[in-house]
């Protein structure tokens, strides 16, 4: 059944074989990515069919709604990468700074009781696991999931406790 709005099918897909290669050529010549080229020739269809639904523009057309494509998204990138450029860069601490923090860390763990100190050693530090972390304690794996969320706790208080005092980290 043949649509009553634009040209015929069989019309449309002639039109569409005769001028997608060169079209697509021309837009990979300009862009030289295969993805790019697939979106705008895409896009440059879409945009010439809304356009205009009763007729198929001819070949010159298309290429210039392509170069308007192309120079759009050119354009879009500069913009986002110009915004990319006035972002500020993160800040990675110095190694002497890294060192202090990496110290103080230390010190206040050293002030944990030394069950507390044991077991953020064992599995946070060592690596090892709740099981064999259970086994080197000599207690259960329930009783070594506390015990390390309690160990968190004081030592996340003490760092609290250490910036309020002033200290950074």
């Amino acid at each position: 059944m043949e649509s009553k709005i634009g040209p015929p099918a069989s019309t449309m897909e002639t039109w569409y074989q005769e001028t997608v290669t060169k079209l697509y050529r021309f837009i990979y010549s300009q862009l030289q990515n295969k993805e790019e080229t697939e979106d705008i020739t895409q896009e440059t269809y879409l945009r010439c069919l809304k356009q205009a639904p009763d007729a198929l523009p001819p070949y010159p057309y298309l290429k210039q709604v392509a170069r308007n494509l192309m120079t759009d998204r050119y354009r879009h990138k500069l913009v986002a990468q110009s915004h990319l450029e006035h972002l500020p860069e993160p800040e990675h601490p110095s190694p002497e700074e890294e060192w202090l923090s990496r110290a103080t860390i230390q010190e206040l763990m050293n002030q944990l009781p030394s069950d507390y100190r044991q077991i953020l050693e064992y599995r946070i530090i060592q690596g090892y696991s709740r099981k064999e972390t259970a086994t080197l304690m000599g207690r259960s794996e329930s009783s070594i999931r506390g015990l390390q969320y309690r160990a968190l706790q004081t030592l996340r208080s003490y760092i609290h406790l250490y910036q309020q005092k002033g200290g950074d980290l």
